[in-house]
């Protein structure tokens, strides 16, 4: 039996997996579906970072974007904004480097609890026993459609936004992807209606998980004239449905009885589902479809059944950054330490100080005088 199973070679696998093998841990293994960094390769060509990249290692402020506090994607790849692809190729040299047990192409079906009171994985190479799993599974590839998904195309879809055809494009959705989604539409001469509930580009929080991005604003803000005049922005407008009478004929329903008909497939920014809650609903309890976690990240239904990542909640703090949903993978390792009897010295301490360990979410109020 391994004693630890990571599912998912994405930023959150890879980075726990250093953690662990740092410590000293012979018995753990990282399970991908595809290769390490999968879903990152998988980005819209022209998607980047929003988080800047830059080497502070030395300082005591890691990479806003490293998944381990030695590392730096600004100073393995030059570059202060990564592709989805860079991002990914940073995350398969840490792989190498640290040669950490990944199996690639592995994919994982149920999950059930085994009679030596640990878990048993079935995989399409075979049956897996493990006495602990962190799910680092991610949300990317779990989009949020719509009750007709056929007649949708979300951003996650999307390989490159110069495949899209038509001279008028609808966005659904005003935060992050959905303007990221506008700009480069508009910019490619595409005219552009962005309908939203709301939209982070003037939201009065400081806090980068509600409010747009500095680099997201900024490049919206610094649009050219003719490029702006492209983008139409609707708020106040919840859509409920897509339907299709014919493949050039699209209508949009929202829930005020408006319809819009237009002749390409609306276009969804509306964010995306918990990929653990998705794939073993049976390991975990629910809220408001965000994933009930202990205070330690583990399920408050199924005992050592860890998350990592962006799914991770606490009060009001919303880890869905790199630079956030690392602070966790300490915590959770001290969990596994603590009921492994292993010495860890000053691991706490260490990975305090480099921002890799928050065990206080009371403290996470994003508040800024000016």
């Amino acid at each position: 039996m391994n004693q630890i199973t990571i599912i998912g070679g994405g930023a959150a696998g890879i980075g726990v997996g250093i953690m662990l093998q740092q410590l000293g841990c012979q018995q753990f293994q990282i399970l991908e579906q595809g290769e390490v960094g999968e879903s990152f390769r998988n980005w819209p060509k022209e998607t980047r970072f929003i988080t800047p990249s830059f080497t502070s290692n030395g300082f005591g402020m890691p990479d806003l974007n490293a998944v381990s506090m030695e590392t730096s994607p600004a100073y393995t790849l030059g570059t202060e904004h990564l592709s989805g692809p860079q991002f990914a190729d940073y995350l398969k040299l840490l792989a190498e480097t640290y040669t950490l047990p990944v199996a690639e192409h592995t994919k994982v079906g149920a999950i059930t609890a085994n009679a030596a009171g640990g878990y048993t994985i079935e995989t399409d190479h075979g049956a897996i026993e493990s006495k602990y799993l962190i799910m680092a599974v991610g949300q990317f590839a779990f989009p949020k459609l719509t009750d007709h998904p056929e007649n949708v195309i979300h951003y996650q879809q999307v390989q490159s936004w110069q495949d899209l055809p038509g001279e008028t494009q609808i966005v659904i959705g005003g935060n992050e992807s959905g303007v990221d989604a506008a700009i480069n539409l508009a910019t490619m001469g595409h005219k552009v209606l962005m309908i939203t509930e709301s939209t982070g580009l003037n939201a009065a929080s400081p806090d980068p998980s509600i409010r747009l991005a500095p680099y997201t604003r900024r490049r919206f803000l610094d649009l050219s004239a003719a490029v702006a005049d492209r983008i139409t922005l609707q708020q106040n407008a919840t859509l409920k449905t897509v339907t299709s009478d014919s493949p050039s004929q699209y209508q949009l329903w929202f829930t005020d009885n408006r319809t819009i008909t237009t002749p390409h497939k609306p276009i969804l920014c509306t964010g995306f589902n918990p990929g653990p809650l998705k794939l073993w609903p049976e390991l975990f309890e629910s809220v408001n479809e965000e994933i009930k976690l202990s205070d330690v990240d583990e399920s408050t239904r199924a005992k050592n059944v860890f998350v990592v990542g962006p799914d991770v909640r606490h009060q009001d703090a919303i880890f869905c950054y790199i630079y956030k949903f690392r602070q966790r993978f300490g915590v959770v390792v001290n969990e596994i330490a603590k009921r492994e009897n292993w010495d860890i010295g000053d691991f706490v301490t260490v990975n305090r100080a480099n921002s890799f360990y928050l065990d206080d979410c009371a403290t996470c109020d994003v508040a800024c005088d000016c």
